[in-house]
């Protein structure tokens, strides 16, 4: 059953407490409290239902963030920004700059992917990683290395890759791109000496190799270590 406004002369849909939308309002004034708010950007007062807005419209808000040089706004019939609009995004702050950052693109160090990074202060040269995880990866190596006392020396695993055709070293069989460690066939980066033998980190000293034959190449070494490359 359908239930309507119980005032007099009113045949609106019941809201609540008995009252249609408009009778409700009038019994309760103070339930949609106004506030007088002046426009950061055109000056004019208007009435706004919340006590920190600044802006009179939207047309003002996209205005001020024009100016400051913001992210630009998502339109309303787009409120879910896709893949495309991201991109979009990210190559104006790429051209433009964002509160004195500058951003710098290229292709990863580590794992390959381009990447558009920000950086302060100049230091271009440092936005070498896609991100956080490749970073603390290539520290993790670097550190290892000089606990070992080893030769330290900056590459790129892509180069290397690409040096070596994407090639296992050990099996001669083709590593699979686009595959990440834990899967068998994930290009790796295996030391030709090891560290623990005296060997350095250089890009002279390292090839690439599965991760199953780089895991399994300590277990096999010795009376069968030589005979690894014969095997396929």
């Amino acid at each position: 059953m359908n239930r309507t406004c119980t005032e007099p002369g009113c045949d609106k849909p019941h809201r609540a407490k008995g009252l249609c939308s408009t009778h409700y309002n009038q019994r309760i004034p103070d339930r949609h409290t106004k506030f007088l708010i002046t426009c950061i950007v055109c000056g004019s007062e208007h009435w706004s239902a919340r006590r920190t807005g600044i802006y009179c419209s939207q047309a003002c808000k996209a205005e001020h963030f024009k100016r400051i040089g913001r992210r630009p706004q998502c339109p309303p019939e787009k409120r879910k920004w896709t893949k495309r609009q991201h991109a979009r995004v990210k190559a104006w702050r790429a051209a433009k700059g964002t509160r004195g950052r500058t951003w710098v693109s290229g292709r990863c160090e580590r794992c390959g992917k381009p990447f558009i990074a920000p950086c302060l202060g100049g230091q271009e040269s440092l936005a070498r990683y896609c991100g956080e995880a490749c970073s603390r990866a290539a520290r993790h190596a670097r550190r290892r290395a000089r606990k070992r006392k080893a030769q330290v020396e900056r590459y790129s695993r892509l180069a290397v890759f690409e040096r070596d055709q994407w090639r296992c070293h050990i099996c001669r069989r083709k590593v699979r791109k686009g595959t990440v460690v834990p899967h068998p066939l994930a290009p790796t980066i295996d030391h030709l000496v090891p560290l623990f033998d005296g060997g350095s980190d250089t890009a002279a000293n390292v090839a690439t190799a599965h991760f199953v034959c780089n895991s399994t190449k300590g277990e096999r070494a010795g009376r069968f270590g030589d005979q690894l490359a014969l095997i396929g």
